[in-house]
C-alpha cells in the first residue's frame, strides 16, 4: 500500500467517539508525517441556539460543539461537518441533492484514502463515489463490497477503542498507544482558573465533578442517588462541582433540588471549557456520556456508570484505577442475557432497571477508595 497524502476519517460527531478516534488520528499522523488529515464528523443533533434549519446540511465553518476538540487536535488539517438531522428532514429529491453536495465535496477534497467509521451502507457509499482509491470499513454490510479494506472485527468485539484503532491500522498506520487525549488550548486553562475562583474551589484540595446528564434518559442514574453521592462526598470535606450544558438543564435541577449540601453549579456550553475545568478536578463521575471520555482524554481519573451490558462497547481502558467502570451484577427483570433492553420503571424519566440495581452505598465507596478516603459511615443510603 503507498503512503497516503490525503486522508478522510467520516467520523461519528459524538462527543466520546470523537475523543476515542484521538489515537487512530494520532496514529495517522505518525504513520503518514506528509499526509492531510481532514475529518468529516456527522452530527446527530444540533449544536445549543442552532436550529437545523439555520444552515446548510454541509460546513466547515467552526461552530462550537463537539468538533472543537478536532479543531484543537494538531493532527487535523482540516474539519468539515455534516447535520445529520437537516439532511433526514428533507425527502425525495431534495434529500438526493444535499447527499450529492456531499459526496462533490468529498470528490473535490481527492481523498486517496477514506475510513467510515458508521458501519452503514450509506458512508460505504459516499466513501465509494469519494473516488478514494483505499475504503476501509467493516465486512458484513449490503454495501461491503464497496470498500476495499474491511475488518471483521465489530464493535461489540473489545469495545469502540479498539474497533477505531483496527481502522487505522487496516488503512496501513501503526497505532502505537490507544491512550486517548485532548488539547485544552491555554486560554481555555485561563479561563478554567477564572471560573474556579469565582466558585470558591480550593487550588490545593481534591475536587470532584460529577455529571449527571447523558444521551438518553435510561442511561442516567437516578437524580436522587446522585444527589446522595454529592451529599456523602460534600460532608467528608471535598466540594463537588455539578456540570452540564443547557440539554441536561432538567436533570441538573432534578439534582440540585434532591441535594441537601450546596453543590457548585457551571453550566458549560463549551466542550473545551468544560475540559479545562475537568482538568483541574481529582476525579469525574458520571454516567456513560461523553465528558466521561472528556475526563480521561484530559487526564483526569473518571468514574463511570453504565449500564449492565455497556462493558460490552464501552468497558475500553485498560486503566480501571484511571478510567473505571461500575454496573450492577445483578439479574435484571427486563434484560435478556448478554444485553440491555434500557427499560424505564412506568413513570420514571432516568434510570433504566439496570442502572437503577446500581445502589448510592456501593457507588459511595468506590469514589472514597479512588479518594483515598478511609472508610466512613454512610448510613441508611
Amino acid at each position: 500500500m503507498n503512503s497516503p497524502e490525503r486522508i478522510c476519517i467520516i467520523a461519528e460527531g459524538q462527543l466520546g467517539d470523537l475523543l476515542i478516534l484521538s489515537p487512530a488520528l494520532r496514529a495517522f499522523a505518525e504513520s503518514f508525517p506528509s499526509a492531510s488529515l481532514t475529518v468529516l464528523v456527522v452530527q446527530r443533533r444540533s449544536y445549543e441556539g442552532v436550529s437545523s434549519a439555520d444552515g446548510p446540511v454541509l460546513s466547515e465553518s467552526a461552530r462550537g460543539g463537539t468538533a472543537a476538540v478536532l479543531r484543537a487536535d494538531p493532527h487535523v488539517a482540516r474539519v468539515a461537518e455534516v447535520d445529520r438531522e437537516a439532511l433526514r428532514s428533507l425527502g425525495g429529491l431534495r434529500r438526493a441533492l444535499a447527499e450529492w453536495s456531499v459526496i462533490r465535496w468529498l470528490r473535490r477534497g481527492k481523498f486517496d484514502t477514506v475510513v467510515c467509521t458508521f458501519p452503514q451502507d450509506r458512508f460505504f457509499l459516499w466513501a465509494f463515489l469519494s473516488g478514494a482509491r483505499v475504503r476501509v470499513g467493516e465486512e458484513g454490510r449490503t454495501f461491503s463490497v464497496l470498500l476495499s479494506h474491511r475488518i471483521r472485527r465489530r464493535k461489540s468485539e473489545g469495545g469502540v477503542l479498539a474497533y477505531y484503532c483496527a481502522l487505522a491500522e487496516s488503512a496501513g498506520a501503526t497505532v502505537r498507544s490507544q491512550r486517548t487525549s485532548v488539547v485544552i488550548p491555554r486560554s481555555y486553562s485561563e479561563r478554567a482558573a477564572e471560573c474556579w475562583r469565582s466558585l470558591g474551589l480550593p487550588e490545593t484540595e481534591p475536587v470532584v465533578a460529577v455529571h449527571p446528564g447523558a444521551s438518553g434518559g435510561y442511561r442516567i442514574w437516578p437524580p436522587g442517588r446522585y444527589a446522595a453521592l454529592i451529599d456523602h462526598v460534600q460532608r467528608r470535606g471535598i466540594p463537588v462541582m455539578l456540570t452540564g450544558s443547557s440539554f441536561d438543564r432538567e436533570v441538573l435541577d432534578e439534582v440540585t433540588k434532591r441535594c441537601e449540601t450546596a453543590p457548585r453549579l457551571v453550566i458549560t456550553t463549551d466542550v473545551l471549557d468544560l475540559a479545562g475545568l475537568l482538568q483541574k478536578c481529582a476525579l469525574c463521575v458520571s454516567n456513560n456520556s461523553g465528558p466521561r471520555h472528556l475526563a480521561v482524554a484530559a487526564g483526569v481519573r473518571s468514574l463511570a456508570l453504565i449500564p449492565r451490558f455497556d462493558d460490552v462497547e464501552w468497558k475500553i481502558y485498560a486503566d480501571e484505577t484511571g478510567a473505571g467502570t461500575m454496573q450492577s451484577l445483578e439479574e435484571c427483570p427486563a434484560c435478556p442475557p448478554g444485553a440491555c433492553r434500557n427499560t424505564l420503571p412506568p413513570g420514571e424519566r432516568y434510570g433504566s432497571l439496570c442502572m437503577r440495581a446500581l445502589g448510592v452505598a456501593e457507588v459511595a465507596a468506590r469514589v472514597d477508595g479512588l479518594l483515598g478516603l478511609p472508610r466512613g459511615d454512610r448510613g441508611e443510603m
